[in-house]
């Protein structure tokens, strides 16, 4: 007996010591539905693998916000991460094609164009040296605001927070009129609390998710983007990752990916709900100022389009757009 446990415990120790740990980021905080997925994924390679591959967690913002994930990635320090598209963006310009303002207005529509161009999102993301693992929703981007807004001229007033590293999105705001402030997405809660900055926008999980919409009450239910994300991994720590393993671990973490969209989608319309209970105000926006809201963005277009192959990109999925369009009226 005794020299079977010693052998347990040779097994185990032998294990651990060769376990491989891919180190993964997200700004997801911990039991948001984001981290319930990136958790079940992490469980399960290492289930897949017996415990050879393992994945450990940087939840909530704690190693920064996702231009520091990206960074961090490049230097080697972090392998992997579970970004947004304007962290994606970080990598390679063409992602921030799929979140052009007041254009896709349907989950339908979403994975309609996503399917057209999702290869060379990923062909574009591999020539960076990252390995697209999955893809996922955060959600519609809508306002989230201490004064209600209804019409862009009600926005006026008020000081908007905009992605630190995003300065296409941010002349775009300033060349329409409005102010805004670049600041981390990890200085949020205390430049709401300051009044450094009184509006924002997000899905409204996660509004919900971080408690953000308790210091900005008013959501305009406006589809200003379909707010994309994804994990990737550098290829430099893909590869460390033992070949046998490879194509078990794309397929955990492709259903892992397809778990998140559903479940991102099911629970958009509770957190709203959940919200309002504890003192949102959810503003309907009248044709009139829909229309208002696309010209503005429309209009903002060439100050976001700012590289050739962002152009490129967006070129093609406004094609895709359009055909989309036409399909829906036939």
């Amino acid at each position: 007996m005794i020299r079977l446990i010693v052998v347990l415990l040779t097994i185990l120790i032998c294990t651990s010591a060769n376990a491989l740990t891919i180190k993964l980021a997200t700004l997801a905080p911990e039991q948001s539905p984001w981290y319930d997925v990136i958790r079940g994924m992490a469980d399960d390679w290492s289930k897949a693998t017996n415990g050879e591959v393992k994945i450990r967690i940087y939840a909530g913002g704690v190693v920064g916000d996702e231009t520091d994930v990206v960074r961090k990635i490049g230097i080697g320090t972090l392998d992997a991460g579970s970004i947004t598209a304007v962290g994606m963006s970080d990598i390679c310009s063409e992602i921030q094609a799929m979140q052009m303002p007041m254009m896709i207005q349907s989950y339908e529509e979403l994975d309609f164009i996503l399917s057209k161009v999702r290869n060379k999102l990923e062909t574009s993301l591999d020539k960076k040296g990252y390995k697209v693992l999955n893809w996922g929703d955060v959600g519609w981007v809508k306002f989230f605001t201490q004064k209600k807004v209804i019409f862009p001229d009600d926005m006026k007033d008020q000081t908007m927070f905009v992605w630190g590293g995003d300065t296409g999105v941010l002349d775009a705001w300033k060349e329409a009129g409005f102010k805004v402030m670049p600041l981390a997405i990890t200085d949020m809660l205390t430049s709401l609390q300051t009044k450094k900055i009184n509006a924002f926008s997000t899905s409204p999980i996660a509004a919900a998710s971080f408690q953000w919409f308790a210091l900005a009450p008013n959501m305009s239910d406006l589809k200003w983007a379909a707010l994309i994300g994804g994990t990737v991994i550098s290829k430099k720590s893909w590869n460390k990752i033992p070949e046998k393993y490879r194509p078990e671990l794309e397929k955990i973490a492709a259903k892992r990916g397809e778990d998140m969209k559903l479940k991102i989608r099911a629970l958009e319309g509770e957190a709203v709900k959940i919200m309002v209970k504890n003192g949102l105000k959810v503003h309907e926006i009248p044709e009139s100022a829909v229309k208002d809201w696309t010209e503005k963005a429309r209009g903002a277009y060439v100050k976001i389009l700012t590289t050739p192959e962002l152009k490129a990109m967006y070129e093609e999925i406004n094609k895709y757009h359009l055909e989309y369009l036409d399909l829906k009226k036939k």
